[in-house]
């Protein structure tokens, strides 16, 4: 197998994101810097709720979808709830935040339905002070990654097979479906779900963009904090912003840490317990029903109000519904954002399933462990340290405010996303398919695209789709290396909902759901079987 085709993913993703992060190694001795940080005076409320948003939320989610996934298992309703699941993966994060936003907001359509009244509540209900409505949030938005996440293990191949038969089995021994699930299929799907539950919990501690439209502002998140300080003037408090971006990096590994080592010292505990005879315990149908009713009716009510708000010129409390349509602030928009986000992510999207097929096809399976270890690495890491270190990067080689500098900041997370979503369906491809193949004298590149291709076309899919929605939704790293250059969609949309044009803002969250959206229904229908 050649090496050279190992060169393009190291050259355009690999050594970009390790110089980036050995950028920030200065930081780490920069005394003054880690005194003005450790001086600030919201320091420590900021990480506080930074790790209560990020441990509570991920706690619901992961709640949420294990009760799902426990109510639907091996039930009709099953591929329907992967359908859905999918769905609420396209929708962006930042999408998602404004529309749950002008839901729960005083004057927001849950107050005009259950309570009416002369005049809005007074509530506290978005950017309040211990950020519960951007937990809320965050639990239900990685929700759909989790389940994701959840259907890919127990779909995949021999180790389906083999969870099943147990399953089977466990039945026959007398398990009623909850106790077979408890101990039989939740264990492995822990187990592998380790990786991203870790990923949904640090993105939880540092999101930006969700916690400037739903986050508190005294104290605000440490994200927030950082955020600030990395895009101030002042190159001492750009300082500041590594090194409190370090601390964070370290208290959210210290926490996986102790969560690593409170479970082992609880193995042999929930060992007894996995370990039990038969009991009855019933499969929870009807709290994984209720439960994901709710979680559709929020989600789809977010987008039901972007809908509404961005066709109402004014839309008075407690009506309803606003007196009279209007579509000026679709006539408004700007689309170069648009156009910009559109062409980055198509991009990007399909240069990381090229590096991705280029690397499968050319090194062995023994050295997917480097690349997926990397491909954690970017995701398992808070995003404001591979984007603060990518600036740092950037700016001597005159790649910030560049369009290919804005390309290799995207591609970061987008190819860590497209690796390890195609590693596993690729490597499982059955070989004999290609040998029989080029035994019928059909050249190498004739055998991938007539035989190889068409087989693997819609994992293949799938990644480009959720290679293409990650770009989109992507805001610091394009905040950061643009430098006030050029605007994005999700840029546009951070900049107005703190504005007071709420249709504007509806409409720009709306266009920015919309791409992801099709990427889904696009990849779903290129997937399907040509026989179906």
């Amino acid at each position: 197998m050649s090496r050279l085709g190992a060169v393009p993913l190291l050259l355009l993703w690999a050594l970009p994101l390790l110089l980036a992060l050995a950028m920030l190694l200065p930081a780490a001795l920069d005394g003054a810097a880690w005194r003005m940080a450790l001086a600030h005076p919201q320091l420590w409320p900021a990480l506080a709720i930074s790790l209560g948003a990020g441990t509570v939320a991920a706690l619901i989610a992961t709640m949420l979808s294990l009760v799902l996934i426990a109510g639907f298992y091996n039930s009709r309703t099953w591929h329907g709830l992967q359908a859905l699941a999918a769905a609420g993966l396209a929708v962006p994060h930042l999408a998602f935040a404004i529309g749950f936003g002008f839901l729960v907001m005083p004057s927001g359509l849950l107050a005009r339905l259950l309570v009416g009244g002369e005049a809005p509540p007074r509530w506290v209900t978005v950017q309040d002070p211990w950020g519960i409505a951007l937990t809320l949030a965050l639990a239900l938005k990685e929700s759909p990654f989790l389940l994701c996440a959840g259907f890919a293990v127990l779909s995949r191949g021999d180790k389906a097979g083999r969870i099943r038969a147990e399953t089977r089995a466990a039945a026959s021994l007398g398990h009623a479906p909850g106790s077979a699930f408890l101990r039989v299929v939740l264990p492995p799907l822990l187990r592998e779900l380790r990786w991203p539950l870790a990923i949904v919990f640090v993105y939880g501690a540092t999101v930006v963009d969700m916690a400037l439209v739903l986050g508190p502002t005294q104290p605000p998140t440490l994200a927030t904090i950082i955020w600030r300080a990395l895009n101030d003037e002042d190159p001492a408090t750009n300082a500041m912003g590594i090194a409190m971006t370090l601390l964070l990096t370290m208290a959210l590994t210290a926490a996986l840490g102790g969560v690593a080592l409170l479970l082992r010292a609880a193995r042999r505990g929930l060992r007894g317990l996995l370990t039990a005879g038969p009991s009855p315990l019933r499969s929870p149908r009807v709290l994984a029903t209720a439960l994901g009713i709710l979680a559709l009716a929020v989600l789809t009510l977010a987008i039901l109000v972007l809908v509404i708000l961005s066709l109402s010129p004014r839309w008075p409390y407690p009506a309803v519904l606003p007196p009279a349509a209007s579509i000026a602030a679709w006539m408004n928009m700007t689309l170069a954002p648009l156009w910009l986000s559109l062409a980055l992510s198509f991009a990007v999207a399909a240069a990381a399933v090229a590096l991705a097929v280029l690397w499968f096809e050319t090194q062995p399976p023994a050295r997917d462990r480097w690349v997926i270890g990397i491909a954690l690495l970017a995701l398992a890491l808070p995003q404001l340290a591979t984007a603060g270190g990518q600036y740092r990067l950037f700016l001597p080689l005159g790649l910030t405010g560049a369009l290919f500098g804005l390309f290799l900041a995207h591609l970061t997370p987008v190819a860590a996303y497209v690796l390890i979503v195609l590693a596993g369906p690729y490597r499982a491809f059955d070989r004999r398919y290609v040998a029989a193949a080029r035994a019928l004298s059909a050249p190498p590149l004739t055998a991938w695209l007539r035989v190889k291709l068409p087989l693997l076309k819609a994992p293949l899919s799938t990644a480009a789709a959720i290679g293409f929605a990650v770009a989109v939704a992507q805001y610091v790293p394009a905040q950061l290396i643009a430098a006030g250059r050029w605007s994005t969609l999700p840029m546009e949309a951070v900049t107005l909902s703190s504005g007071g044009n709420r249709p504007l803002t509806a409409a720009f969250a709306l266009v920015l759901a919309a791409p992801p959206l099709f990427a889904f229904l696009a990849a779903a229908l290129l997937g399907r079987p040509r026989w179906r």
